[in-house]
């Protein structure tokens, strides 16, 4: 049985409890991640904040006004979003995000991201962050020839 523990990116970026959206949208584009793990010191999730909800928050002005045809110019909207981009994270990110454990089965994380939409679900080892699992490790999982 395949476990998360094999296909964890112990690298994965993260941000802290007091990051910004700037912080944010600077780390979803360094690592191209699509979502990041909000930690507390101690290394326990807190949340996690995805690249969509970072657009949400930065475009949400934007977006009401876009109903009209055609789409209006970016450049009025620019305030709104400068003006939240140093507004903390942890007033956008979905707070107790489902986490799994790094010895739990493939099988698991993928059901996960599954029912909850997800496409990143962070690893616990221990209680704590240790890294995260996307779909394509999943997909890495299942294509992996059978021993």
């Amino acid at each position: 049985m395949m476990r998360v523990q094999e296909f964890v990116d112990t690298h994965a970026p993260y941000l802290h409890a007091d990051a910004t959206l700037q912080d944010a949208v600077d780390k979803l584009d360094l690592y191209k991640a699509t979502a990041l793990p909000v930690l507390d010191e101690d290394g326990t999730v807190l949340g996690l904040i995805t690249e969509q909800q970072v657009f949400d928050a930065l475009f949400a002005e934007w977006r009401v006004a876009s109903q009209q045809v055609p789409a209006p110019s970016l450049a009025p909207f620019r305030a709104y979003a400068h003006a939240r981009k140093d507004a903390p994270v942890a007033q956008w990110m979905t707070p107790d995000p489902p986490v799994i454990s790094e010895h739990a089965p493939i099988e698991e994380a993928v059901a996960l991201m599954l029912h909850h939409g997800l496409d990143t679900l962070p690893v616990l080892g221990e209680g704590k962050f240790i890294g995260t699992i996307r779909l394509v490790d999943c997909c890495q999982a299942i294509l992996e020839p059978e021993p």
